[in-house]
């Protein structure tokens, strides 16, 4: 992996998040470690196609009803349930792929996304240790929100 693709994660993610969810992120040079000292969770989505892999999501719980509320449409004070919350962190992780592997794969790039699921915060630990481990690498980027950060790692390799 290259910082071309760390960058690139980092660009799709933020205008996704903003476009998306309204939800406005800065790039953010963390420690990866500090996001694990607030409540968070993990969302991965496994992908196929001229490149296989996986992207993973790590955000703070605090900015969930956020992400859900504007994705649904909600009124500010209005708290979605935590199972539409998690709706919408999977939506929001699906569309950042879509809108990342054509960017990265080219435009006519056929990919196959798998159904975003749902991690727990120390799966989701686990899971950024092992692709920080990969022979290929990561891209990895991390964002600083209004209510929390979020991290994002893809892990990718050539099908086959």
């Amino acid at each position: 992996m290259t910082q071309e693709h760390s960058d690139l994660l980092r660009e799709i993610a933020g205008e996704t998040l903003e476009q998306l969810a309204f939800i406005f992120s800065y790039p953010d040079d963390m420690d990866p470690e500090a996001i694990w000292e607030k409540a968070t969770i993990g969302c991965r989505v496994a992908f196929n196609g001229p490149k296989q892999g996986e992207l993973l999501l790590n955000i703070s719980t605090a900015a969930l009803p956020e992400l859900a509320s504007n994705m649904l449409g909600l009124d500010e004070d209005d708290v979605p349930p935590e199972d539409q919350q998690q709706d919408a962190l999977r939506e929001a992780l699906n569309v950042i792929c879509g809108n990342l592997l054509p960017r990265i794969g080219g435009v006519d790039a056929v990919f196959d996304i798998q159904s975003p699921e749902i991690v727990a915060a120390e799966a989701a630990r686990g899971l950024v240790k092992e692709y920080l481990d990969a022979p290929q690498g990561c891209a990895a980027a991390f964002l600083s929100l209004d209510d929390g950060e979020c991290q994002l790692y893809l892990r990718m390799g050539n099908s086959g």
